[in-house]
């Protein structure tokens, strides 16, 4: 079910891609973002790697962020996912370690990664909200194994402006 859940939300971006989306404010290496279509508001922040590792061509890699997203619906809060520029292997994980000292699991699919529980969101967004540098790591569907090093500066600030805009 809750896998499920997250294949309707990752829908529901996908739709708010090509709808009209607002940037809300930039704060140092995050962005804040808000879509509207209907009465249904979803708020996001995103950001993207400082630096990447990997045996692979730059060509070759899509997109590559880590968002926290608000909505569409009220009981979606603080959700953590990653779009890695690539299908990941089949049944893998990907790891995702803040300062080092802090680590989670997310579970993939396709070319995304999420947390299990809504609980472990929250974990994973306080801890970001207290780090400096968070690195993700994951294996590609061709057996690439890749590291995202992305900063962590303006992360807290860039939350408190979706926090204001769906209403959290």
């Amino acid at each position: 079910m809750k896998l499920l859940f997250k294949i309707l939300i990752l829908i529901f971006i996908s739709i708010n891609a090509n709808s009209e989306t607002l940037i809300l404010g930039v704060e140092r290496d995050w962005t804040a973002y808000r879509s509207d279509i209907g009465d249904k508001r979803t708020c996001f922040i995103s950001s993207e790697p400082k630096s990447s590792k990997g045996d692979y061509k730059k060509e070759n890699r899509g997109d590559v962020r880590v968002y926290v997203t608000h909505g569409p619906s009220q009981d979606v809060t603080n959700e953590v996912s990653i779009k890695a520029g690539y299908d990941h292997k089949e049944q893998s994980i990907v790891k995702y370690e803040i300062d080092g000292k802090r680590k989670f699991s997310l579970f993939t699919l396709k070319d995304r990664a999420w947390a299990d529980t809504p609980e472990l969101d929250s974990k994973i967004v306080g801890a970001m909200k207290s780090g400096n540098k968070l690195v993700v790591s994951g294996t590609s569907s061709r057996g690439t194994k890749t590291e995202d090093i992305y900063s962590l500066f303006g992360f807290t600030a860039s939350l408190k402006l979706i926090d204001k805009a769906c209403g959290r």
